[in-house]
């Protein structure tokens, strides 16, 4: 398997598409790493783990649609 940690990239979770039976039909690998060429190179190690893809993504999550919360205005007396 995929060591956890490499010089230039570091994976850091994974999520998985399912069916309805929970099969994992696709795995999606968040890495830290300098370069695509870094995420590959970890996985030519592992010709068994098959890779599709390595493209760059921008991770939303609830935090980032939430209105910022107003504090009351308190006079200072």
């Amino acid at each position: 398997m995929l060591r956890h940690e490499a010089l230039d990239a570091y994976w850091v979770q994974a999520w998985a598409e399912t069916n309805e039976e929970g099969k994992a039909l696709r795995i999606f690998c968040e890495w830290n790493a300098k370069s695509e060429e870094a995420v590959r190179k970890v996985f030519a190690k592992v010709p068994a783990f098959p890779l599709d893809h390595v493209r760059p993504m921008t991770k939303f999550d609830s935090d980032s649609f939430r209105m910022p919360v107003r504090q009351p205005e308190v006079p200072i007396p």
